[in-house]
């Protein structure tokens, strides 16, 4: 297993030099030694440590916290003070910059040792959360039906692009919204409201269809579920049956598909699976990394069968459409819109339309969401 790094930052030489071989007698590598604040930057960027130990008194004229607020910004290293002052005052300030512990010299080793450890350990956690949250504002957004996320007070946590330009709400007044607001703008109906009132706990999807501005929408209501089996926020999914409404023949089919269709909803990732697109998440190169539950009905495939091909495996050899590796490879920033024929598990050919978004993950590593909605 790879030793964690660590950035010792302290004015005072011969403690600076306890606190390294402390350190390194714990298995972690020390990268190096700082003693002012903006020396304690430049090394955080340059090293790119796992954890930072932050002594608040240095030489110059900026002090630890400080220095950690800014190590948190722009370099997203936690930071752990190990400081000899324990005042109220001085730990409230410190607080305020998000540090990951907080030790009082003289310190003992085991304590030391283990928050260096937790502080590793949740950072890791917390760069995971922010991947998934990345990769679910980006599925969020790849849908064309507008759809929005409250929290059990009712108010806005994220809209999608979709929701905020038919609305045209301006940028950056979306989150802290509440469902009166929206229904007093016009946004969504009272009756949408009242339904998400009545089954934000219900641990089940609910859905019914209303007419509302002209427009027969098929409302979905995904309640959230945390680790604990709790609901902590709702989805609301808002699509366009206009057309199959008006076709009695559709409305038949739909209604009946309507039924069937009932889906266990767990955390963020059940909005991907409630999304009648299917959706294919690539690497960089293209190789598949995972599908949702309409790609495996619409085409055929389980999950294991596709993960590890390559998308292009998915089209008919005769589609003119490109999507070969070196598609890839030369093109990491741009999203793609394009029509191709894909073909299925029974090499039956389906024409869809498709959107594929780049999106950068840790250690600026890209992935490739596509959409595909079939073109009838």
């Amino acid at each position: 297993m790879e030793k964690k790094r660590v950035l010792v930052v302290e004015d005072e030489f011969i403690t600076a030099s306890d606190i390294s071989a402390a350190v390194e007698g714990m298995g972690y590598i020390v990268t190096g030694t700082a003693d002012t604040g903006e020396d304690a930057i430049n090394a955080a960027q340059e090293q790119k440590p796992d954890a930072v130990l932050m002594d608040i008194n240095l030489k110059g004229d900026m002090n630890g916290i400080s220095a950690a607020e800014i190590i948190r910004k722009k370099s997203d290293i936690p930071v752990i003070f190990l400081t000899g002052q324990s005042d109220d005052a001085t730990v409230n300030r410190a607080l305020e910059s998000e540090p990951f512990g907080y030790i009082v010299k003289p310190f003992e080793e085991r304590n030391l040792r283990t928050s260096l450890r937790m502080a590793i350990y949740k950072h890791s956690i917390d760069r995971e959360l922010k991947e998934n949250e990345k990769l679910i504002h980006t599925l969020f957004d790849a849908t064309g039906d507008p759809m929005f996320m409250i929290d059990q007070k009712t108010r806005v946590l994220i809209m999608n692009a979709v929701f905020i330009n038919t609305h045209k709400i301006a940028s950056g007044s979306d989150v802290g919204l509440d469902l009166d607001t929206l229904v007093g703008s016009g946004f969504i109906s009272k009756k949408l409201a009242d339904m998400i009132r009545d089954h934000f706990s219900d641990r089940v999807p609910f859905r019914f269809e209303e007419k509302f501005h002209d427009m027969w929408l098929d409302q979905r209501i995904n309640p959230l579920l945390n680790l604990n089996g709790d609901v902590t926020r709702c989805a609301v999914h808002s699509h366009d049956v206009s057309q199959i409404k008006n076709a009695e023949q559709d409305l038949k089919i739909i209604n009946e598909q309507l039924e069937k269709e009932k889906v266990k909803l767990l955390l963020y990732e059940a909005i991907v699976e409630n999304m009648h697109d299917n959706v294919v998440v690539t690497d960089s190169g293209g190789y598949i990394l995972m599908v949702n539950t309409s790609f495996q009905s619409r085409f055929g495939y389980n999950p294991d069968e596709v993960k590890g091909k390559h998308i292009s495996s998915m089209q008919s050899p005769d589609d003119p459409a490109y999507l070969k590796v070196g598609a890839f490879i030369e093109d990491k920033k741009n999203v793609w819109n394009m029509n191709i024929v894909a073909l299925n598990k029974n090499k039956i050919k389906l024409k869809c339309s498709l959107k594929s978004t780049p999106i950068t993950g840790e250690k600026q590593q890209v992935y490739r969401v596509f959409v595909l909605r079939d073109i009838l």
